[in-house]
């Protein structure tokens, strides 16, 4: 039997494929970690419901030493190291800070064992430099602080410009700006000034004909990348550049970025699951982000024949992953429903185009009838929503 998988993430659906893909996995047992902004009363979240979680807790945002708590002091176990996954940033960052103090009972994605070495690498500037020496396209940027009502305008910035967080955790989507001259730049430094204490990245702007995520799994040497993700319907506000709606490509999309990209890992010589963010303009591919953590569309990989959290989970153990299939379904689609709904409560979509795309989707992340409560309570979340957006309506019309 293996050991128990710990899935800690903030949100719920990339949490919930994350499960789902461990749950394909023969005697697989998840203990869930729910990060939190605030600690207090919390609403179940719809994921902890599934058949494949058998206890959940809540943890701090932005509190390595209170993760370490809990995992030493409730999900140590005797005789097994339970193995860490990540679903977002900010958790794979609070697991590679605390390394040290896991490293006799736990296992982890990691950068040769170095406690902070993935954190140091989510930085993004220092991503695209790496990027750019294996190869891969990136886009004219530059990086600037703003503290205290003070910041700097970066020598050679051209406009239009974006503005987002240079660092990959602690950086919502608020925190980004298309600027179309030098005046709005200095407007929107100047309020991030007063309420963003990290540094900004400002990249060239360009225009976005597709998006791609290419998901893969490192194991310092063997690099694995069973296909590129294609992001066909996107969400909108604040889910900009997620995908609502996307398709499982075989790597062969694009072989020289999947050959540098591989180039590029075995350099960094990560241990772990991994999802790279592209972008294409005027036919040319550009790098945008190097995450260190399982994607929510990496379930519909799963799904499509390749379990990346296998991979992990085999390494892991020392036992040989190389009878693993490595090959997709062509073709493969998904629906995230959050982010599809999230954009019909917000007005972006309505609700008739939401349910085409979960017709046409050849499966979804929440709704799945082999595990149904986790949609029943979604779906109930979501109706007591809509009414309240439709109410909303009224009332502002009125």
């Amino acid at each position: 039997m293996f050991q128990s998988i710990i899935i800690i993430g903030s949100n719920p659906a990339s949490r919930l494929a994350l499960i789902r893909s461990v749950g394909k996995l023969e005697n697989s047992r998840v203990k869930l970690i729910v990060l939190v902004l605030h600690e207090g009363k919390h609403n179940r979240p719809f994921d902890s419901y599934s058949k494949y979680v058998d206890s959940f807790y809540y943890a701090k945002k932005f509190d390595p030493e209170g993760l370490a708590k809990l995992l030493l002091n409730h999900l140590r176990e005797e005789n097994n190291k339970p193995i860490i996954m990540s679903v977002d940033d900010d958790s794979a960052c609070m697991v590679d800070i605390i390394q040290d103090q896991l490293k006799p009972f736990f296992l982890y994605s990691h950068i040769n064992f170095q406690a902070g070495a993935i954190a140091a690498l989510m930085d993004k500037q220092k991503q695209k430099e790496l990027a750019k020496q294996f190869g891969l396209n990136v886009v004219d940027s530059w990086t600037t602080t703003c503290e205290n009502g003070k910041y700097t305008i970066p020598e050679g910035v051209r406009y239009p410009c974006f503005v987002k967080g240079n660092l990959c955790y602690h950086s919502a989507k608020q925190y980004q700006k298309r600027c179309d001259s030098r005046l709005e730049l200095k407007e929107w430094l100047e309020v991030m000034s007063r309420s963003y204490p990290n540094p900004l990245l400002i990249e060239q702007f360009i225009d976005i004909d597709r998006e791609y995520g290419v998901i893969g799994y490192c194991n310092q040497n063997d690099v694995i990348i069973p296909s590129i993700v294609e992001l066909i319907d996107g969400g909108h506000g604040g889910h900009k550049g997620v995908s609502a709606f996307g398709r499982v490509n075989n790597p062969s999309l694009n072989e020289d970025i999947t050959n540098n990209i591989k180039k590029l890992m075995r350099f960094i010589r990560l241990s772990g699951m991994f999802n790279i963010d592209f972008v294409e303009s005027n036919g040319k591919w550009f790098f945008v982000e190097l995450n260190f953590r399982f994607a929510a569309y990496g379930y519909a990989v799963s799904c499509s024949g390749v379990n990346l959290p296998a991979f992990q989970i085999l390494e892991k153990n020392s036992l040989n992953f190389s009878t693993l299939n490595k090959t997709v379904v062509e073709n493969y689609t998904y629906v995230n429903e959050t982010i599809a709904f999230d954009d019909v409560l917000g007005g972006a979509r309505s609700l008739k185009d939401y349910r085409i795309l979960l017709n046409k989707a050849d499966c979804c992340i929440i709704n799945q009838t082999d595990d149904p409560k986790p949609y029943i309570r979604f779906k109930k979340k979501m109706v007591v929503n809509y009414l309240k957006s439709i109410i909303k309506k009224i009332v502002k019309n009125n």
